[in-house]
């Protein structure tokens, strides 16, 4: 065999090598989800891995029983709090645009008036993101819903400036979970801007990142998942005020395109921004500006984040280094550890090089 030949034969053994790996890695995800569906009962799951930028997608179950669909890449559903990151993006974005720093005070970008409540005064933007604001989970004038399965749909941006002049920060400076702050760092974005924060959506992320069925707006021509809610369907949610905090609709192609643009483009400006570790939970978990990290001696194993609505339980993460991610999505409520489970077991074992 000449030199050539040789190296001909050895180029083929790689590619071959490579296609057997992802069969076998692929055989493995369907194998889990199949699997996870045996022993529990919701009525689907869907994956999307993306390796090296190319997508792969796996289901079980249905996407809507009473049709009788199952999850196809262009099915939507929603992301809940995966939204969070989106957001994060979007301030960032307006941020950099008109030169603010994200140490910049609250107060400046909502009325006036609120600059009287001194309680809020020391609350940076910053502090919004990454969950050190003291605001509390949800305002606690939200109030009994007119329809038990919308809980925000009624909350608007009067209710939330009048809960704001009131509110009394506890936690301030300490990691506490709060839709409270996602939701108002989407308003500050729209003060800012003088921009819905649908048209802030589309402007930095949806054309940019060249994303066909992402928005706040449920899918009217494209297939659409159905949540359930035990054994009720649960309409998709409207956010009104705290859309920001959760309100997005996607598809898996959307959103593994999103997570494309994130592990990619690690240097640009706003990403960088964006992924910069603010704040440690503890040795193992950071938060960056809504993103959660999964931390090992010291190197970023995982950006991550879950998502939850009274119909879907969701996951997302993405590998810095080697720029694979994963979604999970089972369109049932509180079935979160499922999803963050196996999201990370098969980030962390299948698609970890």
């Amino acid at each position: 065999m000449n030199k050539k030949s040789w190296i001909l034969t050895c180029a083929i053994l790689f590619v071959y090598t490579i296609s057997m790996a992802q069969v076998n890695i692929a055989h493995s995800i369907q194998a889990k989800l199949d699997s996870l569906f045996k022993q529990n009962t919701v009525p689907g799951i869907l994956v999307g891995s993306s390796v090296k930028g190319k997508h792969q997608f796996y289901t079980v179950g249905l996407a809507d029983k009473k049709l009788n669909l199952v999850f196809t890449p262009e099915t939507q559903f929603e992301i809940g709090s995966i939204s969070k990151t989106f957001t994060a993006f979007l301030l960032e974005s307006v941020m950099q645009e008109n030169g603010i720093a994200d140490t910049s005070l609250i107060t400046k970008y909502l009325p006036d008036s609120l600059a009287k409540n001194k309680e809020i005064a020391s609350i940076q933007l910053l502090h919004l993101l990454n969950h050190t604001s003291g605001l509390p989970r949800l305002p606690e004038n939200i109030g009994i819903p007119q329809d038990r399965l919308q809980p925000y749909a009624n909350y608007d941006k009067e209710q939330l400036y009048y809960y704001l002049s009131k509110v009394e920060p506890k936690t301030f400076g300490r990691v506490t979970y709060s839709n409270l702050g996602a939701g108002l760092a989407g308003v500050v974005a729209e003060n800012i801007s003088s921009k819905s924060y649908e048209q802030l959506l589309s402007k930095y992320i949806n054309k940019p990142f060249q994303l066909k069925h992402t928005g706040i707006q449920s899918a009217k021509k494209m297939p659409k998942a159905t949540g359930y809610f035990g054994n009720e369907v649960a309409s998709y949610w409207n956010m009104n005020v705290l859309v920001g905090a959760g309100g997005i609709k996607s598809d898996a192609t959307d959103l593994l395109t999103y997570l494309d643009f994130m592990a990619f483009n690690q240097s640009l400006p706003i990403v960088k921004s964006v992924l910069q570790k603010t704040t440690e939970v503890n040795k193992q978990v950071a938060i960056a500006k809504a993103w959660h990290t999964i931390e090992k001696n010291g190197t970023t194993l995982l950006y991550w984040h879950n998502g939850g609505t009274y119909g879907f339980s969701t996951f997302a993460a993405f590998n810095p280094t080697t720029q694979n991610s994963i979604i999970v999505v089972i369109n049932a409520f509180n079935k979160n550890d499922m999803a963050d489970r196996l999201g990370i077991e098969i980030m962390t074992n299948l698609l970890n090089e």
